[in-house]
């Protein structure tokens, strides 16, 4: 064994311990979470928002064409979906707006002209019609019914002057008047991990009329959050990448990262900070830039993308968990692309830190996902159903089976087998429709 091979042993390990979730742990932040659902719902305070979406569960019987906006960041995409009345749907037609750096820092008319001339692109291409349209918001903001929500302060490096405090509805409304097209008619506003509850609930009642209607809605990629039908106390957004009851688990990797952020602030997102897709690489290249410090290992990563904050992303661990050859070919591949070298014994390290890292993320989201199902049914008694969206979930090899893994270890192989986690690809658009139908 040569002493690399010793070296990057012993970071492994090391690391091993750091991100080590136990049973009790997750066990404790699951009941934690249930207890700030309930005092978010009572007004009480916590982390957990509890946001009123004024969103109904679908019958899984709405039908037409809806046009629909995808918007929370430099890019955003509208569509004109068809929905079927019988569960199924099928986007007619697409179009993609960009936003450039000025737009970001500009006013509010000016960013909703761009997105009305997305909408005016998609509906040019049909006949004139009377066309209901369903708005993903994803950004923070306070809803007061379906069709009204009130801006909050702007995250994601966004700072247009006059935003926070009007109704986004409004808004487009405006815009769309200024294009002429007022034949589009916003009548719904949600978010993502709303559309995908929605979108599901939609599939199944539509093929079953009996059939039960999705639990939560979770969305995994970049960000994290859930939504989650509460029964008498409707379908709320949870904002729960900002559950902050993780800081027996957090490793001095996450609290330097937590504590050098601006956007989340210091404080903000803990868990989306611990879970996500946007940290999860960044995690390994700190864990990484650590180690190349205080040994001989992973030198060959100096001056490669290792070196910039962020530059290695959930995508590259996904690609690294994904190679099967016997000497990790193709993480060396994709360490070139990053302008980085590595041993045979390196290569092997950065798959095990990369893994060791996601399986912490898979446990805390299970936590998470059991602190919601608990307060919706404290036995688990009952079948549940839990929809997911996002990069990170469908994209990382194995990342289900690391989650439903912990649920086993948590509440048992019986209980488990009673929790549905469907994979809804590219739901947003579709549950937008639905809720515009819908509502």
């Amino acid at each position: 064994m040569t002493p690399m091979s010793l070296s990057c042993d012993g970071i492994v390990s090391r690391a091993r311990a750091a991100f080590e979730t136990t049973p009790a742990a997750l066990d404790g932040l699951a009941r934690e979470f249930t207890a700030q659902m309930a005092s978010g719902l009572a007004g009480a305070g916590g982390s957990l928002k509890m946001l009123r979406t004024f969103t109904r569960q679908p019958t899984g019987r709405e039908s037409g064409r809806i046009v629909v906006v995808d918007w929370g960041g430099t890019k955003g995409r509208v569509g004109l979906v068809a929905l079927s009345g019988d569960g199924s749907a099928r986007v007619v037609n697409e179009d993609v707006f960009t936003f450039s750096d000025g737009d970001k820092q500009g006013t509010a008319a000016r960013v909703f002209d761009v997105v009305a001339a997305a909408i005016g692109r998609v509906v040019a291409a049909h006949p004139p019609a009377d066309y209901p349209l369903g708005f993903v918001y994803s950004f923070p903001a306070r809803l007061e019914r379906i069709d009204r929500a009130i801006a909050l302060a702007l995250t994601k490096g966004w700072s247009v002057v006059d935003l926070e405090g009007q109704d986004v509805v409004a808004l487009l409304t405006e815009a769309l008047r200024r294009r002429e097209l007022s034949r589009v008619t916003v009548t719904a506003v949600g978010n993502d991990t709303v559309a995908t509850l929605a979108q599901q609930s939609y599939r199944a009642r539509g093929a079953d009329h009996r059939a039960r209607p999705a639990d939560v809605g979770l969305i995994l990629g970049t960000g994290t959050n859930q939504a989650a039908d509460l029964g008498t106390a409707g379908i709320r957004n949870l904002e729960s990448g900002n559950f902050d009851g993780v800081a027996a688990l957090e490793t001095r990797y996450d609290a330097a990262l937590d504590r050098e952020l601006v956007d989340p602030k210091p404080g903000a997102q803990r868990l989306e900070k611990m879970a996500s897709g946007r940290y999860l690489g960044e995690l390994l290249r700190r864990v990484v830039v650590d180690a190349a410090r205080d040994g001989p290992a992973f030198r060959g990563l100096a001056g490669s993308a290792f070196a910039t904050p962020f530059a290695v992303d959930s995508e590259h661990l996904s690609r690294i968990a994904a190679d099967g050859t016997p000497e990790r070919k193709d993480v060396e591949t994709l360490l070139r692309e990053l302008g980085a070298t590595a041993e045979r014994e390196e290569r092997e390290a950065l798959r095990e830190l990369s893994s060791v890292i996601v399986r912490r993320a898979a446990r805390l989201v299970a936590a998470a996902l059991l602190g919601t199902l608990r307060f919706i049914d404290p036995a688990l008694a009952e079948g549940r159903t839990i929809a997911v969206d996002g990069s990170l979930w469908g994209g990382y090899p194995g990342f289900e089976s690391l989650v439903r893994e912990t649920f086993v270890e948590l509440v048992g192989r019986e209980r488990t087998d009673r929790i549905d986690t469907i994979f809804a690809k590219d739901s947003t658009s579709t549950g937008a429709a639905v809720i515009a139908a819908a509502s």
